[in-house]
């Protein structure tokens, strides 16, 4: 097997992490190694972040970083202010089924034309039996002076203000106004639902570039331990050439090891850097200090595979969503129904100028009235069908989603306890390779053994401990991508104190 190969090998850890980000679908990418190192960034986002983080001295642990991205997330920002918009709707709506009241003013211009016509032909007989029961032979004389129709015409000015107040109050609207405020209720929850989703893949994604730092600065120290060993190596291998214990080939294939070794941590230098700009972006920081949580694995109880899926179907805000915005299509059915129900309502007019007002306007008039629509210009039965439709496809994306959560829990809960018995089957291989690495430097010294062997062992430790590393690194995400999944960071954020943690720096 040649050298190279087994540097090859020990390098392949990092891709490890790509592996198991592309398997849980939610996470992105590790960082990888670039072509040319990367400064971190020192102040990118002005005088504000720089003044926010300059005090910052002592190490950051997970928490501290979620914290500091709650606070900072634009994103989290949006979606408060999307909230407060949702409750204040729902807040309006509450008396929607309450009267209306308002006060009307106006000036009034025009005329009125009046025309009476009366028939006098009655009265002129009357009169005349009248005339002829007090003097005889005279009521027809009187009878016939009597115009026998009489016509009164006259035009009105009814210009002047008018005031008055009005009242409208909705006795039954078929349901119409209950549904609008239970819809809107349920819009407040999906707004809630929503930010704790996108709040638990933020968590997640922190988790994944936090961890990312932490095993990209200890493959650096793997890496930088190993250059110095090297570095001696090669001192040795100097003074044994001039000594003539070890031909010039063989001290040549000790400073090309050595070579290799600057490679690799040049290398773990570029993906720290990469790594830390990654995560000091996403914190809005100037300047990423010492994390103070390292990678870990939890030796006790994980919990069950079932336990994980009744919590994630318990608290996941996915279906939380899901699950408003089915009921607000269950209420849009039934404001649609309500488009078939009569509506009632009270009303009242008090007019609070009366000199203006002419003969048929009111002081005034109050009363109770009944609506039913008989014919609308909108197909009631189309529009009750379409709000049907919508609750069949949030039952449907409900359907959908709950096994999509489940499956995600699924991979997940694999992930975890398959990188906890990886990191469990490295310790063997690491103490292999450092038991290797000592006889091998010993049987060196001694002329038993050449320094290809020695570089050869020192590359195979190196690589079980970069292997062990990325066991845990998987681990984290595993884990993390299940409460994620589940919709329970916050206990994510708890199991960090367990007692059962065994960390590896």
């Amino acid at each position: 097997m040649s050298n190279e190969l087994l540097r090859g090998r020990a390098r392949a850890g990092l891709l490890i992490v790509a592996a198991v980000c592309a398997a849980t679908g939610s996470l992105e990418a590790a960082p990888v190694a670039s072509s040319e190192p990367v400064r971190a960034v020192e102040a990118s986002s002005g005088t504000g972040t720089v003044a926010a983080t300059a005090h910052r001295a002592a190490p950051m642990s997970f928490d501290e970083a979620r914290t500091l991205l709650h606070a900072r997330a634009d994103i989290l920002r949006a979606h408060d202010a999307e909230i407060a918009r949702a409750d204040y709707e729902s807040e309006s709506a509450k008396w929607l089924g309450g009267p209306t009241i308002d006060v009307e003013a106006m000036q009034m211009e025009g005329t009125k034309t009046i025309e009476l016509g009366l028939d006098t032909s009655g009265i002129a007989g009357a009169v005349g039996g009248m005339v002829d029961a007090l003097h005889p032979g005279y009521g027809s004389a009187v009878a016939s002076r009597i115009p026998s129709n009489f016509s009164i015409s006259a035009k009105e000015d009814i210009g002047g203000p008018r005031a008055a107040i009005n009242m409208v109050w909705p006795l039954y609207t078929g349901g119409a106004i209950s549904a609008k405020q239970a819809a809107l209720g349920h819009k407040a929850t999906e707004s809630r639902a929503e930010r704790d989703a996108v709040q638990n893949e933020m968590d997640a994604d922190l988790a994944r570039k936090y961890w990312a730092v932490q095993l990209a600065r200890s493959i650096e120290k793997v890496r930088s331990d190993m250059l110095a060993d090297e570095e001696r190596a090669v001192h040795r291998a100097k003074r044994f050439e001039k000594e003539g214990l070890i031909s010039k080939i063989e001290r040549m294939s000790v400073e090309v090891s050595r070579d290799a070794a600057k490679r690799d941590l040049v290398a773990a230098q570029t993906d720290t850097r990469v790594a830390e700009t990654e995560l000091m972006h996403g914190l809005r920081e100037a300047r990423l200090p010492e994390l103070s949580t390292p990678l870990f694995v939890i030796r006790g109880d994980l919990g069950t595979l079932a336990d994980w899926e009744a919590a994630a179907r318990a608290s996941s805000p996915v279906l939380d969503r899901i699950d408003a915005q089915r009921l607000q299509a269950v209420q849009g059915v039934a404001a649609a129904e309500s488009r078939f129900k009569p509506q009632v309502f009270a009303f009242g007019t008090k007019n609070l100028i009366k000199h203006y007002l002419t003969l048929p306007e009111p002081d005034w008039v109050a009363g109770i009235g009944v609506k039913f629509t008989l014919w609308s210009n909108s197909d009631r039965f189309a529009s009750l069908s379409a709000a049907q439709s919508v609750v069949s496809k949030a039952e449907a994306a409900h359907a959908e989603a709950q096994n999509t959560i489940t499956s995600t829990v699924n991979v997940a809960f694999l992930r975890v306890t398959q990188a906890r018995d990886e990191y469990d089957l490295t310790d063997s291989t690491v103490k292999l390779a450092r038991e290797n690495l000592r006889l091998r430097e010993s049987s060196f010294a001694e002329g038993l053994s050449t320094a290809l062997d020695v570089s050869t062992a020192r590359t195979q430790l190196a690589g079980a401990e970069i292997a062990k590393r990325v066991a845990a690194y998987k681990f984290v995400l595993g884990w993390a991508m299940l409460h994620a999944a589940s919709g329970r960071m916050d206990q994510f954020v708890e199991s960090l104190a367990r007692n059962d943690l065994e960390t590896e720096l």
